[in-house]
């Protein structure tokens, strides 16, 4: 089953877009395919991130977020 996709629309800066352009031409892909992969890495990173800070919180008996 496919995530939903969400409309996310916003600027860029110059330099990033010549990276995702470069990326798009040389692989053929959307840039849109393209950063929606990149976030999606990255906030998978930041998930393991933030599930591995709350593990460690625990253990020194500091309470988290809730």
């Amino acid at each position: 089953m496919a995530l939903e996709l969400k409309d996310v629309r916003w600027k860029i800066t110059g330099l990033a877009w010549c990276y995702l352009e470069a990326e798009s031409r040389s692989t053929g892909r959307d840039q849109s395919e393209i950063a929606r992969v990149i976030l999606h890495e990255w906030a998978e990173n930041k998930h393991r991130a933030a599930i591995e800070a709350e593990k460690l919180l625990r253990g020194e008996g500091i309470a988290g977020s809730r």
